[in-house]
């Protein structure tokens, strides 16, 4: 905790996110495509200390089991079955519908519980739902239904993916309008895997996109996408926050 503080140390006081933008242009480019990328979408120094900040997360791993969510603290399981259970949920995703695998730190969740009030991540947060950044949301989307975000981080090391799916958001309620993605891996080599890739309505890839640090991308939803596995050689772990910008009150 006292490094976590310590990070934070450097960057409180910071603007969050840059928002200085072409507003209109943006929302022409979403409008055209259903797909926008915005470069150095936080300020440096904030983009930095999330990244260090990444290194000390107590992350789980999620994934499917018996078609529910798990999370796991891998970490506690000795390094045969935890193995074993990897190549289980690998071997799923052969038959299951939908599956993922990789680790997770829920922002939302930790932030409510004030596990750390002073680290960035909970800076991060209330600016990702302040209203600066939702009205920025809303004129480049032009979804003024948008009321709030959620987020999660994430880390897809060797052998995670994330199998095809829409995220259409009304099994849990949520009135899902946009997903987001920050990306805040080192920089990235497509051989490496883990791109995201963007489908039409016959399965085709669209647009395939490499992690790009300080990068937000945003997409509208419902749509089909997969993030491809990463390979068993790659030297790098794919960082990122991702969540959903919404217009529900659940």
């Amino acid at each position: 905790h006292c490094r976590r503080e310590l990070l934070d140390e450097q960057v409180w006081g910071l603007k969050v996110f840059q928002l200085d933008r072409d507003r209109v242009a943006l929302a022409a480019q979403f409008a055209a495509t259903g797909v926008l990328t915005v470069p150095a979408i936080l300020q440096p120094e904030i983009a930095q200390a999330i990244r260090r900040e990444m290194a000390l997360l107590p992350w789980q791993t999620a994934f499917v089991k018996d078609g529910a969510p798990q999370r796991l603290n891998m970490k506690t399981l000795p390094a045969q079955q935890r193995q074993q259970l990897l190549q289980q949920v690998v071997i799923s995703a052969r038959s299951e519908r939908y599956q993922f695998c990789y680790d997770t730190y829920m922002l939302i969740t930790h932030y409510l519980q004030k596990t750390n009030p002073h680290s960035v991540l909970h800076h991060f947060v209330e600016h990702l739902c302040g209203e600066p950044m939702l009205q920025f949301m809303r004129e480049i989307t032009g979804a003024a239904q948008i009321i709030k975000a959620d987020a999660q981080a994430s880390c897809y090391l060797p052998g995670h993916f994330l199998k095809q799916h829409d995220d259409d958001g009304t099994p849990s309620q949520h009135e899902r309008i946009v997903a987001y993605t920050i990306g805040f891996s080192a920089p990235w080599q497509a051989h490496w895997g883990g791109l995201l890739n963007l489908q039409n309505e016959a399965g085709e890839v669209e647009k395939s996109l490499m992690p790009a640090f300080n990068t937000l991308t945003i997409f509208s939803v419902p749509r089909q996408h997969f993030v491809s596995q990463v390979a068993s050689y790659c030297p790098e772990p794919r960082l990122s926050i991702v969540g959903w910008f919404r217009s529900d009150r659940n």
